[in-house]
């Protein structure tokens, strides 16, 4: 393969667009624009300048171009040629870290996808057979559903790329979606809860006392990280003081707003000034999750359960005094409460709670609800008759 600068004059004639071309053969080549142009004769001084920096640049990715293709790091192919088997595209493309774990998978499905080309494997009927023979590996084999659904993502993707170098057909083929039983939620047990809290993290100290704010509250470790002492306010009701956090998202578009109980003070630490973060937490995602396992590790917990968890203990807590969906739906900060069913399934409000309570609230006598008088022995202070037969 050769590769050629090659340029064009545009319909005034005055500019060149350039070009990178690899030739094949005598009669076959591919060719990619570079974005670049020059004058086709230069008048003054800034022309000149101009197409000399322009040649500098098309130069240098020619020479780059050819580097690269000499180092096996660059694929160019042939985009009328049928015989580009799949495999080869796939790597070629596949941008993921897991590329050779995905195509394990496509191994799985189908052994002599080796051999196929391209436009084979983007054929919607050999996609919809994979699909299927994919959505059913985690009964043959030991992986998550979420791993499934990624890994089939990152198939599809390099397909997508593929057809947008012009190289097959569009993947006419569907996401994979999560199946309802499998989002069943992590709680911590009262036995985890009491073993973490007996246990002193090595470090960072204030994960802990996050953790357990965000059992009482339902806030996310994100939320934690960013709360500040100025979130934190009291309000007086009925002679009895309410504590509350008065947060809003990151666009700062919508408030949120929830009670808690005087417990949750006693894991909010040291009152500092009001622009201060609350929890002292790692910077990173990453490092915070390192943080909370190292600790669970040491209170004697070996499970999967992440500190995202925290808001799925809270959820089914209230949710187990409350039988109240709608409660849990305003104490996670849901827009409404199809989503709060949509995470937890296994939650309907419930219908058979008592509220006789608002009888006595409005007080409202029916004909239904009034007392019977009791009929008296007695009529004008004369007792009443009665038959013999009646006392036998």
């Amino acid at each position: 393969m050769k590769i050629q600068i090659w340029k064009r004059k545009n319909k005034e004639k005055n500019k060149n667009y350039i070009y990178i071309r690899y030739r094949f053969s005598q009669k076959k080549a591919y060719v990619e624009s570079l974005n670049l142009w020059e004058w086709v004769a230069p008048i003054n001084q800034n022309e000149k300048k101009h197409n000399e920096e322009v040649r500098q640049s098309y130069l240098e990715t020619k020479r780059r171009k050819e580097d690269d293709l000499e180092n096996k790091r660059l694929n160019i192919y042939n985009k009328s040629e049928t015989k580009i088997y799949f495999k080869n595209i796939f790597f070629d493309l596949c941008y993921s870290n897991n590329a050779k774990s995905v195509y394990k998978l496509l191994l799985l499905c189908d052994k002599k996808i080796n051999t196929y080309r391209l436009n084979e494997v983007v054929k919607r009927n050999y996609l919809k057979s994979i699909k299927e023979k994919w959505e059913g590996l985690n009964e043959d084999i030991n992986i998550k559903e979420s791993t499934l659904i990624k890994y089939w993502e990152s198939f599809k993707s390099t397909l997508k790329k593929a057809h947008k170098e012009g190289l097959c057909e569009y993947p006419n083929i569907e996401n994979i979606k999560a199946k309802t039983e499998n989002n069943k939620k992590n709680y911590f047990s009262n036995k985890e809860l009491n073993k973490l809290n007996l246990t002193d993290p090595d470090s960072w100290k204030d994960i802990k006392n996050a953790f357990f704010f965000a059992c009482y509250t339902g806030l996310s470790i994100g939320e934690l990280y960013n709360l500040k002492w100025d979130n934190i306010k009291s309000t007086k009701k009925n002679g009895r003081k309410i504590y509350f956090y008065d947060i809003y998202n990151k666009s700062k578009e919508s408030q949120k707003q929830n009670s808690f109980p005087i417990k949750a003070i006693d894991f909010l630490g040291e009152e500092k000034e009001g622009d201060s973060k609350v929890f002292k937490l790692p910077d990173k995602i990453s490092n915070r999750s390192k943080a909370f396992k190292l600790w669970k590790k040491k209170a004697g917990i070996i499970n999967k359960k992440t500190f995202h968890d925290t808001r799925h203990t809270f959820a089914y807590k209230v949710y187990e005094k409350t039988k109240n969906i709608y409660l849990v739906a305003e104490k996670l900060g849901h827009k409404n409460v199809e989503i709060t069913k949509k995470y937890y399934s296994n939650m309907n409000n419930n219908i058979d709670q008592n509220i006789d309570y608002l009888e006595k609230s409005y007080n409202i006598e029916t004909n239904k609800t009034k007392k019977k008088k009791k009929k008296s022995i007695f009529k004008h202070r004369n007792l009443l008759s009665y038959k013999i037969k009646d006392t036998l």
